[in-house]
Parts: C-alpha cells; structure tokens; sequence
C-alpha cells in the first residue's frame, strides 16, 4: 500500500483504429469519495474505467488502484475493486441465483446480508435467467455484483442507464451507504447529471482526450460564469479573455464562457475594452455543454 490516491492516472494516450482517444489524460479520486466522471458518447470515460479495472491496457502512461498496477495484480487485490460495466457482462441463459452463487464463491468479502437485501429491494428473482431480465433489472443485478463484496474501490460506468427514477435514487442512496460504511472510493460515469450534482464531491469532464476541468462541485459551479460583453465603442477586440473555455463572437457582442479571476475580473475587461458587460451564472449542465463544445 502506498499513501498516493486510491485511483490514479497519469499522462495516459490510448487510441483503437484512430486518433487516441485519450490524450496524456491524468486524474485522480481522493480516498472516501465520489467522483462524477462525464463527457460526451466517445469521450473516452469508458475506456478509462476498462483500464482501471484492468481489462485493456494504456498505450502510454499508467494507472493505478490502491497503489498497484491493476494487471500485475494478485486475486486477492483485484477484491478490492468493484467494477460495473456499461453493457452487462453475464452470458443469456445464467440465473439471478447462479450469477450470485458464483459471485459468493469468488468474493471472500462478499456479504451475504447485503446481497439478499438488495435483491429483494430490486425484486430479481433468484430463478430467472439474466436474458429475460428488462434492461433496468440487468442494471440492477450488475449493481449488485459490484457493490455486494463491499470493495474499497466502485467504478461504476452508467449505472442508472434504463432505470425509473426510483431505481436511480436507490442506487444512489446504496452508494451513499457503501461510503458510509466502509470510505469506498467512486468513479462514477453518467449521463445524468442530477444524479452526478445529487452525490458527487468532484466532477471531472471529459473533452478532446482530456480532462477540461477537475475539481470539487461546489468550487466548479462557483467559478466559471458565462459573460457577456456588448456597446463596444471601438469595435470587439481580437484577444482572447484570459480563462476563458469558450468564445462566441457575433457582430457587436461578445459570449464568453470563463473562470473568474478576482485578480482580473469582466468588469475589469469591460472597462479596458469600454464596453458593457453581463454575467450569468450557470447549471452544472450548462457547464457540461459549454466545456464539451470546444
């Protein structure tokens, strides 16, 4: 064990048939929290939890769980990782009761408790088989498999794809509980950003192979603002505004989405470029969207 982040990436490319779709990516997940991992379809996020969860490898750089390399791992290490899957990795014809005998078998940790809990809670029944499962209930059993051996790692990639809202807060509330008890660490990757401002300490998002920002909720819905400046006297002007994400020049305005800077503010731009300005504070979806356009 060392003292380094539970999860860990550093400068890490990986590409299939194409451009890389990562580009020197580099995150990390403090111990006992939960990090909201978002991007576009083909962003990468997908990718990056396989590589966690050791089951295809960076072309450069490397990750890290716990401290180790999770492909050199031993049995014993690779408990400590919970890993759900954004497309169910259970063959057709198993049943609900044979994916948990084998789940038993193969988990020291597993806790027999918790998993008759949430089966009952999510109504799978032990005598089904996974195919004839709607696609929320084969959510909801990879869920299980993940959270069930109670593992100091969660890398949950779409977990509430084709659940009600119910469903989702279920698996929230469970997410929640599993922290509570034991300080696991979440990455966590969806589309459905309630969900991510409902649990996550940090959010990191996605765009172009990297990570365009990284930091806690609250300080990221803080900080960055979209501005507006207009009543140019001389014409807009062709510099860039510093922190700025993305710019949008029309014919006597100009839309900025920034960081603010207290040491440099819009008001202080305004008056540099003796201009008019508005500022507008934004959604953590618009700031999804904002920061994945360019």
């Amino acid at each position: 064990m060392t003292n380094e982040d539970p999860i860990l990436v550093q400068n890490v490319s990986r590409a299939y048939d194409g451009p890389p779709v990562l580009r020197d990516l580099s995150l990390s997940v403090r111990e006992g929290s939960i990090y909201g991992f978002l991007g576009r379809n083909a962003s990468g996020k997908t990718t990056t939890l396989r590589m966690l969860a050791g089951l295809i490898r960076p072309h450069s750089g490397e990750v890290r769980i716990m401290g180790r390399d999770p492909f050199t791992t031993g049995a014993e290490e690779r408990q400590w990782v919970g890993y759900m899957s954004e497309t169910g990795m259970v063959p057709a014809y198993t049943k609900v009761g044979s994916v948990l005998k084998l789940g038993r078998a193969l988990y020291p940790t597993w806790d027999a408790a918790l998993a008759d809990s949430l089966v009952a809670k999510y109504d799978l029944s032990p005598g089904k088989r996974f195919s004839a499962l709607s696609q929320g209930k084969q959510r909801l059993l990879g869920f299980v498999m993940a959270i069930v051996p109670r593992p100091k790692v969660l890398l949950l990639d779409e977990p509430a794809a084709n659940l009600d809202v119910m469903a989702r807060r279920e698996i929230l509330d469970d997410i929640l509980d599993l922290i509570r008890d034991c300080g696991c660490t979440v990455l966590f990757s969806t589309h459905i950003l309630s969900d991510i401002e409902r649990v996550a300490d940090e959010i990191g998002i996605l765009a172009g192979g990297n990570l365009r920002v990284s930091e806690p909720l609250d300080s990221l819905k803080d900080s960055i603002r979209q501005v507006r400046f207009f009543g140019f006297k001389d014409g807009i002007p062709g510099e860039q505004v510093p922190g700025s994400f993305r710019a949008i020049r029309g014919r006597d305005e100009l839309t900025v989405t920034l960081r603010i800077n207290p040491a440099f503010t819009p008001e202080d731009m305004a008056r540099r470029w003796s201009c008019q300005v508005e500022t507008r504070a934004l959604s953590l979806e618009d700031i999804f969207v904002e920061l994945s356009l360019n």
